[in-house]
């Protein structure tokens, strides 16, 4: 779903996919933006439109759409973008919460997704809507709406379906059911059902609505859009400085975890997006995190990004901890060692960053210049000995330095309540990574530290807690 703000006349139309909304949106004019999820505050005094539609309909049409591809030449939809789709894998789709269906990720299933979720669901934001028109009686309903508001207007046809063959949509029983079961509320407060397009009934009244802004969709608008935003305005990329972090706190991003992304858009929204996937499965707050540390690198004088980050990391830092990796645990401690509030804090925050990056350099040589070797490694040469002005090698047996540094940093982190847990985090990563910490840990004959530890273990709780 799309909210599209039309410039004239002054129209919210909420789009909801395979309604006939791209004939309606060529129809109306001029746009002035795209919001995804929701209406943002200041457009809500406008006249909001919607179309619905038989469900079953719909729901076919998107089917055949990826299936088969439509019928608007140049398209994206031109072509089949599944065409090996089945009505169950369409079903399985819908029910599966680790595809999400809004547009901050592009991929096949969650573009599927984003076309046959129920039209009374909540991020489709049909509650809004003053005018709510049918797909069945659409060039009628349209044209007197139109007469109704003065406007002038002729309603084209496009992205019309392919049609297929009736065996490519085979309905099982099971299908059957799940379909009646994820549908029953557009039944219901749609007024659809046997012979009821005929009736030409009006879709329920929706409850009054709340103007509390208290989801993701709403608190990140620009997020949440089409808009595109450079460093010279990255004040506009983020949430306002002072908005409620529960809810980013609540939403779970679906998704496989992917690799670390390393490029760059000059595009603060598309590089945010792009910097989403590494976030899959973890709270929206820790990506929202990560985006304040790209706006302060690249726009350090932008006062929103740093107060931001500040209140995630004194009032949210321990919900979301085990989320990061120590990539962006390092980004933090980086960002602490320039932005601190005070010395302390920025040396602890440096202490973090040397602590994994002088591993990240140990790990890298070993990678790029030295053999794999069989474990547990033989010892070349007896205990002891110079290394370089005047430092001698570890013992690794029974030397305690490894402990006595840890211990000092624990100290030390103690006395800077926020930029410590950052430390602390660092040092447990240390100790269970595949790290030199870890490995002098093993061959000196101490139990390592598991590599599932219980913070990750919460995590994975969170996780399941919120998708089951």
């Amino acid at each position: 779903m799309t909210n599209f703000i039309i410039k004239e006349p002054e129209i919210v139309f909420i789009h909801l996919p395979k309604t006939g909304g791209t004939s309606v949106r060529d129809a109306l004019g001029e746009l002035q933006g795209r919001y995804f999820g929701h209406i943002p505050e200041k457009f809500r005094g406008r006249l909001c439109l919607a179309v619905v539609r038989e469900p079953r309909a719909r729901f076919l049409s998107a089917f055949r759409m990826f299936k088969f591809g439509n019928k608007l030449e140049n398209d994206y939809y031109a072509e089949p973008r599944w065409p090996d789709l089945t009505i169950s894998q369409a079903l399985d789709v819908l029910e599966n919460p680790w595809v999400g269906f809004d547009r901050s990720h592009r991929s096949i299933p969650w573009n599927l997704k984003h076309h046959i979720i129920p039209q009374t669901h909540e991020f489709n934001c049909l509650r809004h809507a003053d005018t709510v028109l049918r797909f069945e009686t659409l060039e009628e309903d349209f044209t007197q709406f139109c007469a109704e508001q003065g406007i002038f207007a002729q309603l084209p046809r496009l992205r019309a379906s392919r049609g297929g063959r009736e065996d490519e949509e085979v309905w099982s029983a099971h299908d059957e059911d799940r379909f009646n079961r994820l549908f029953a509320d557009d039944y219901r407060m749609l007024n659809y059902g046997p012979n009821i397009t005929g009736e030409k009934k009006r879709p329920y009244v929706f409850a009054p609505i709340s103007h509390q802004t208290d989801t993701v969709y709403d608190l990140w608008s620009t997020y949440f859009s089409d808009q595109k935003v450079i460093a010279e305005d990255a004040t506009k990329a983020l949430p306002d400085a002072a908005c409620a972090l529960e809810p980013f706190v609540d939403e779970i991003i679906p998704g496989d975890p992917s690799n670390a992304w390393a490029g760059r858009s000059k595009d603060l929204v598309a590089h945010f997006r792009k910097l989403q996937p590494e976030f899959s499965g973890a709270s929206r707050l820790s990506h929202l995190l990560a985006c304040t540390i790209v706006v302060l690198r690249r726009a350090p004088s932008c006062e929103k990004a740093l107060e931001l980050f500040w209140r995630i990391m004194d009032e949210q830092f321990e919900t979301i901890r085990s989320e990061l990796s120590l990539r962006w645990l390092v980004s933090v401690a980086d960002t602490i060692a320039d932005f601190g509030r005070s010395s302390g804090e920025r040396a602890v925050g440096l202490s973090a960053s040397v602590y994994a990056n002088t591993a990240k350099l140990h790990e890298s040589e070993l990678k790029l210049f030295y053999p794999r070797r069989p474990w547990p490694p033989r010892k070349r040469f007896s205990s002891g000995g110079n290394l370089f002005d005047g430092m001698l090698t570890y013992w690794t047996e029974q030397g305690d330095m490894i402990e006595n540094m840890f211990q000092r940093s624990y100290e030390v982190a103690v006395l800077e309540p926020t930029a410590g847990k950052v430390l602390g985090e660092v040092i447990e990563r240390m100790k269970i990574g595949p790290t030199v910490y870890r490995r002098f840990k093993r061959i000196s004959g101490e139990k390592a530290t598991p590599i599932v530890d219980d913070k990750v273990k919460d995590r994975l709780q969170r996780i399941m807690k919120n998708n089951l």
